[in-house]
């Protein structure tokens, strides 16, 4: 799969635009004239670009679902002053997307990849603890796990929603509990490990056929069951690792998002667990504002409505 065409490369009319996109909204609706029609949003990693279904409507709108990478046959159209994309087929791509094929459709973080990876080795190279040495080592030597760990986004919609967005909310996350740990107390070997694998089930949570989207293990189990599993299985690769150490960086995990209602079966009950529980929740959430105020803002101060977080948002002036 290659694409060509990107949405900011579609700058006049009459254009043919056959190429893929990422389905990021979907909806179907009457003119008043009582025509149905199909509303989309469409995606790739240089922006969006609404596209509309005016034929064969029943038969196209069950082809595919939101979220999907899509196959579509359009043209490009101005409708009051804005391109748009008159689409004649559309068909959902079905087959397991590449990773290195995913950069067309979610963008790069504000940070390089590769200098996130050379981060991220630093901090490992920093925990003195043998046995959680060992513990990255064998992580290290994954490499379908690595290569997802460092390529996966955070969330399919929540916050780091991008190529590469897992490593760099784990860092980060990282990085602060760290300085926390110094200030505050707490095992900064435990806490930079906590938090560096707190998020590691999402690597199984999630899956690419037809983009990054939930798998049927993720949806069924979640990815700190997912996490667990994933830690248990390296702690059997270290030979004598210690079980209490075990046994807090799975409390770490399981209690990382804090409550029950948030998914953790188990409240934080030491200090590297509240450590990494709340910088995670503060590094998720000021993400997923930043990210919501990128495309959603109603003026130049004020956001629209969040439906997570409950709010608008005010954007300081730059400067």
């Amino acid at each position: 799969m290659k694409k060509l065409i990107y949405v900011e490369s579609i700058a006049k009319e009459h254009a043919q635009v056959n190429d893929y996109f990422i389905v990021t909204r979907k909806g179907t609706f009457s003119t008043k004239d009582n025509r149905k029609y199909m509303s989309l949003s469409l995606k790739d990693r240089t922006g969006t670009i609404e596209g509309k279904v005016w034929d064969r409507v029943d038969e196209l709108q069950g082809l595919f679902d939101k979220d999907d990478i899509v196959y579509l046959a359009s043209k490009s159209v101005t409708y009051q002053g804005k391109l748009q994309l008159k689409i004649a087929d559309i068909r959902r791509v079905e087959e397991e997307v590449r990773l290195d094929e995913m950069k067309a459709f979610f963008p790069q973080g504000e940070r390089n990849n590769e200098l996130l990876q050379d981060e991220y080795f630093s901090l490992v190279r920093e925990i003195r603890s043998p046995h959680l040495n060992a513990l990255f080592s064998r992580l290290n030597q994954n490499k379908g796990l690595l290569d997802r760990f460092f390529s996966f986004p955070a969330s399919v919609g929540v916050h780091h929603v991008y190529f590469g967005g897992l490593l760099e909310h784990s860092l980060a996350v990282t990085k602060m509990a760290k300085e926390a740990t110094a200030t505050v107390g707490g095992d900064i070997d435990i806490v930079a490990a906590g938090s560096l694998l707190h998020d590691i089930g999402k690597t199984d949570e999630m899956h690419l056929k037809g983009g990054f989207k939930y798998s049927d293990k993720g949806r069924l189990l979640g990815h700190i069951t997912l996490g667990i599993i994933r830690l248990e299985e390296l702690i059997r690769l270290v030979e004598d690792f210690p079980s209490q150490i075990g046994d807090i960086l799975k409390h770490i995990i399981i209690s990382h998002h804090g409550v029950e209602e948030w998914g953790s079966p188990r409240k934080p009950m030491c200090i590297e667990a509240l450590i990494v529980h709340y910088l995670d929740n503060l590094d998720a959430k000021v993400m997923g504002v930043k990210e919501h105020m990128r495309d959603n803002m109603e003026d130049e101060t004020w956001t629209a409505w969040h439906r997570l977080y409950e709010s608008r948002f005010y954007k300081l002036p730059e400067g």
